[in-house]
């Protein structure tokens, strides 16, 4: 039998193609039925392991089969069989169809049409430009393929019925129509897309016209208007969709129009085809923990001052000289929406003097120590109220100052000598009974090393004036700096500070360990708080803080996980933060900071990092790194501001980098190149401990002072633009 329009068809192919917009039956000729292929239609595309090359779209009626078995056209390759389904996972995929409510068959289609990533043939050559449309390489009249699939006759040879030859002489002019050169766009979905099914390919029901994958090789006319609203949906839906994310590109490289070359190498080729597509578990996880935090803190501290500058509140508030003063309580604004800073380093913020001893803290802790040790209790001469203080605060007309050992209260030593300082408002070592000062656990002559006396004997009265007398104020730890004074509850209150009612001295209590709060340290002199150079990581100075945060992490971290995974893209993120927040106190030791500012940085030098391992196979890799290296600059410049901590940035961003060379997945070129990665690894790595052990020597055994270091991360303006925002490295 000749047979024309199939003389050239390729053994080559697993599976002969079904002749294109041929009708059930031709005149003068028998139809060919395969008896071997009963029950196997069209195999899906999916089921090639292999590079699966989109069927080129051809003129109906003007060439011939041929064209599949070409070498142009991809179809000569023998694709890769994979194994077929199980039982259990069709089974598992059927009871899930019947409880969506949904029939298998439809369930099938949706599954074809929603992929978690894009066909193994994304590269080649002929669909580079346009991945994301549906394939519409068979096309075929109503009715053809549905008898093929559905109806097999037991004969080899079948004739054609008198009415089937009627038929096909009374349309010669519809199938001459469809060798035009301009179709309509919805009429050609509508009647003859073929969509893929389990088994086969049916053509698809009435409604709503589907995108092809693949552009159309003719002239599409498209008669219907897009729809309003589709302009900006299509492409937040790119920007989110399942797919699996491709190497070099990612979600800046569609934002950025990055593309690959026309022509790559099937051993690079073969590497990005087999690179795993991970879930982003971490960008889930650290993004819940970010916004439990953040509703946790504000529901527990409140929201301070809104706004740039500082607030000022003043109040006639009872001091400790029993009259009413006029007082000004000056709080830095907070414009993220969020607690205030006394808050936030109560909560963890990164804060050097709560993780070292800082010199500048010690130095006035001590030096009020030492005012306090010449200190004495000044009683008014009613005994109504007395308080600690110095001969000069001490009015010597209406109190008076009693002070050891003028004065004759004053007590003896074991060794029999008067004590040579003192006295201490309430508290005396002849009448305390816990802790007793008896030989040999007998109280210093220097007041500023006394216990606090927790059981007194003196209810009784002891005729001694500063004893008997009602005290008026107690230590009271006010500010961030480890600040006490001796004052009246009423005023530490309005000065939102840690009052002591227990204590009479200053040098009884720790402020330093007040104002860090979290876990007590080991040493109440010596701060050990080096965890808050992660525990910061996971806090936010406000509400606009956090949702910047989520922003960046459900775009760019989350796209970068699906790349790298989340046990790899956690070690750059916790690392880089860790690094960011450690320059940070050291150069700017006495600002409460907060947020992943280092951490998100070193996310972004890992986009650097993916573009340089990737530049041979990018099409204009130039343009690519100059978008990318201006969106950096214009961060860094935004962190000129004194309310954005460049510092963090910079050293985050640095040791993103050289991690992100160790730890990121890569593609090699070649031998030579693979061995060259594998020594890049072990040198950046290297490189990344000598700058991280660098910083913890400059921290806690070397600290340096920095004059010129805070025009880095505040530049100034104007004469007071970055001021009274604590960026210098002297307390004042």
């Amino acid at each position: 039998m000749d047979l024309p329009s199939q003389d050239n068809i390729s053994l080559t192919s697993t599976e002969t193609p079904p002749p294109l917009y041929v009708g059930p039956t031709q005149i003068g000729m028998q139809k060919i039925i395969d008896p071997l292929a009963r029950g196997r239609a069209f195999r899906m595309a999916d089921d090639n392991d292999g590079y699966s090359v989109p069927h080129t779209p051809i003129t109906p009626g003007a060439a011939s089969l041929c064209s599949f078995t070409s070498s142009r056209s991809g179809f000569n390759r023998v694709p890769r069989r994979r194994k077929r389904e199980s039982v259990a996972k069709m089974s598992f995929r059927a009871a899930a169809a019947l409880v969506k409510g949904r029939s298998l068959k439809e369930s099938t289609l949706r599954r074809a049409q929603r992929r978690s990533f894009t066909p193994a043939s994304f590269m080649e050559e002929d669909t580079v430009d346009f991945p994301d449309e549906l394939d519409t390489s068979f096309f075929t009249r109503e009715g053809v393929l549905h008898e093929e699939l559905s109806t097999y006759p037991d004969e080899v040879f079948e004739s054609p019925s008198e009415a089937a030859v009627k038929e096909t002489e009374a349309k010669p002019s519809e199938q001459a129509d469809l060798t035009g050169s301009a179709l309509d766009k919805s009429e050609l979905e509508r009647s003859h897309l073929m969509l893929p099914l389990e088994r086969g390919w049916r053509k698809t029901k009435e409604g709503p016209p589907v995108q092809p994958k693949v552009r159309l090789r003719q002239e599409v006319v498209s008669v219907s208007g897009q729809r309003r609203g589709q302009r900006i949906a299509v492409p937040v839906k790119k920007l989110f969709a399942k797919e699996k994310r491709p190497y070099g590109l990612g979600m800046v490289g569609k934002l950025t129009n990055r593309t690959y070359r026309k022509r790559i190498d099937s051993y690079v080729k073969r590497q990005i085809e087999d690179m795993d597509d991970h879930r982003p578990f971490f960008t889930y996880w650290i993004t819940f923990v970010h916004l439990l935090i953040t509703i946790l803190a504000l529901a527990i501290y409140g929201i301070a001052p809104v706004g740039f500058s500082q607030h000022e509140t003043v109040d006639s508030v009872l001091g400790n000289k029993g009259i009413y003063e006029n007082v000004k309580h000056v709080q830095q604004e907070n414009f993220w929406i969020g607690p205030s800073s006394e808050a936030l380093i109560h909560l963890g913020a990164k804060f050097s003097p709560c993780m070292r001893q800082d010199q500048q803290v010690h130095n006035l802790i001590m030096k009020k120590r030492e005012e306090e040790k010449h200190s004495a209790c000044c009683v008014r001469n009613d005994r109504s109220g007395c308080v600690q203080t110095s001969e000069e605060e001490c009015s010597s007309t209406l109190a008076v100052w009693v002070k050891w050992p003028q004065h004759s209260s004053t007590p003896l030593m074991a060794d029999r000598n008067k004590r040579q300082f003192g006295s201490v408002c309430h508290q005396d070592p002849r009448f305390c009974l816990e802790p007793a000062s008896v030989p040999p656990h007998e109280w210093p002559d220097d007041i500023s090393k006394w216990p606090v006396c927790t059981k007194s004997g003196a209810e009784n009265g002891t005729n001694l004036p500063h004893i008997d007398c009602d005290i008026t104020g107690r230590p009271c730890c006010i500010g961030t700096k480890g600040r006490c004074e001796i004052t009246s509850r009423e005023y530490c209150v309005f000065m939102k500070g840690y009052f002591h009612e227990e204590a009479t001295l200053c040098s009884q209590v720790h402020c330093m360990d007040d104002v860090c709060g979290l876990l007590p340290f080991l040493n109440p002199d010596v701060p050990d708080q080096f965890y808050r150079l992660w525990l910061s990581l996971f806090l936010h100075a406000g509400i606009l803080h956090c949702l910047v945060s989520v922003c960046f992490q459900m775009t760019i971290l989350r796209d970068l996980e699906k790349l790298a995974g989340w046990h790899r893209i956690s070690i750059i993120y916790i690392l880089s933060g860790i690094t960011g927040n450690l320059t940070s106190a050291i150069f700017l030791p006495y600002k409460a900071e907060v947020g992943p500012a280092g951490s998100q940085f070193g996310i972004l030098a890992c986009l650097f990092v993916e573009l340089f391992q990737s530049w041979q196979i990018l099409a204009r890799p130039w343009r690519a790194f100059l978008k990318l290296f201006a969106v950096v600059v214009f961060l860094f410049a935004f962190g000129l501001l004194p309310w954005i901590d460049n510092f963090a940035h910079i050293s985050g961003f640095i040791s993103g980098f050289f991690l992100s060379f160790a730890f990121l997945p890569y593609i090699s070129f070649g031998r030579f190149d693979m061995y060259r990665k594998r020594c890049q690894i072990i040198i950046f790595l290297l490189i990344f401990i000598g700058l991280f052990a660098g910083l913890v020597i400059l921290f806690y055994v070397y600290p340096i002072k920095c004059g010129w270091c805070e025009y880095l991360t505040c530049f100034p303006f104007t004469d007071k633009f970055c001021e009274k925002y604590d960026l210098d490295t002297d307390l004042h």
